[in-house]
């Protein structure tokens, strides 16, 4: 990957061999977008490395642009360059799906050339912070998961509640300003229950870095009581959550839409 990692926010030349529209040789899928390779590189399978061109809804022979993004499989041994014209912004949603024609067969992270702020969205029970260990080391970044804060400051059921809430997120931010600054991701695993909430950390984040990205996961509300009923009675290193308090905070938790338009990979982690 630091090989690939050196073209990043760099002009680079790409030779297109798979122009928009062609078909695999081999798998016969349609190529969405143009796809090529850097003349006189080597990536890590040892052939050319390869770059998708975006933002150019024709075919291709050749394109001239700046790379902005590296498609880093975590699966596989060879990184493709997202290479865009100058001037040219796409959120990782977006990347994602215009890349997802062949990038859906693996797994995969995206690495920019600044830090970015990822927002974990989705209610109790849901999986989000499973999901967000598990992009922790991926990526990697610096995970702040308010509960495991919480807990671990001032226990399983702590007193005064929107004041320790208060003081783990002022923590939380400062830490977030630190990092971005020392050239680090971070993830933000809250949840962000509501718009108003979604709308108050997308702002704040992007005076931090252009590169923020909410991953919304998804899930079936009765897994998820089950899954937080059963963590509580169980595990003694979470916040203690029994099922009235679940439906209590559940009357205030609006489920994250596409319409609200922010750049969002969806994810359902109901099984």
């Amino acid at each position: 990957m630091d090989n690939s990692k050196q073209y990043l926010g760099k002009n680079v030349y790409v030779k297109i061999d798979r122009p928009l529209g062609s078909l695999h040789p081999k798998h016969n899928f349609v190529y969405e977008v143009n796809y090529g390779y850097i003349p006189n590189t080597i990536s890590g399978d040892n052939e050319e490395l390869d770059a998708y061109v975006l933002g150019i809804n024709t075919p291709l022979s050749e394109f001239e642009g700046v790379c902005i993004a590296v498609l880093h499989r975590t699966n596989d041994n060879d990184d493709k360059l997202i290479v865009v014209p100058s001037n040219t912004y796409f959120s990782d949603a977006e990347i994602e799906q215009q890349t997802a024609f062949q990038e859906k067969w693996f797994r995969h992270v995206l690495i920019r050339s600044k830090p970015a702020i990822y927002l974990m969205c989705g209610f109790l029970g849901f999986g989000k912070t499973t999901a967000a260990k598990k992009l922790e080391q991926e990526l990697p970044a610096i995970r702040f998961t308010h509960d495991e804060i919480m807990l671990k400051r001032f226990g399983r059921t702590p007193d005064n509640f929107q004041a320790r809430y208060k003081e783990v997120d002022d923590f939380i931010r400062n830490e977030t300003v630190n990092a971005i600054k020392s050239g680090e991701n971070v993830i933000l695993d809250y949840g962000f229950w509501n718009k108003e909430k979604r709308a108050e950390y997308f702002q704040w984040a992007k005076t931090l870095t252009p590169n923020v990205q909410f991953y919304a996961i998804l899930c079936n509300i009765d897994v998820a009581r089950k899954r937080i009923i059963q963590r509580s009675q169980n595990n003694p290193n979470e916040l203690f959550i029994d099922e009235n308090c679940f439906n209590t905070f559940l009357q205030k938790y609006e489920p994250m839409s596409p319409d609200e338009g922010y750049p969002t990979i969806f994810n359902d982690c109901s099984e």
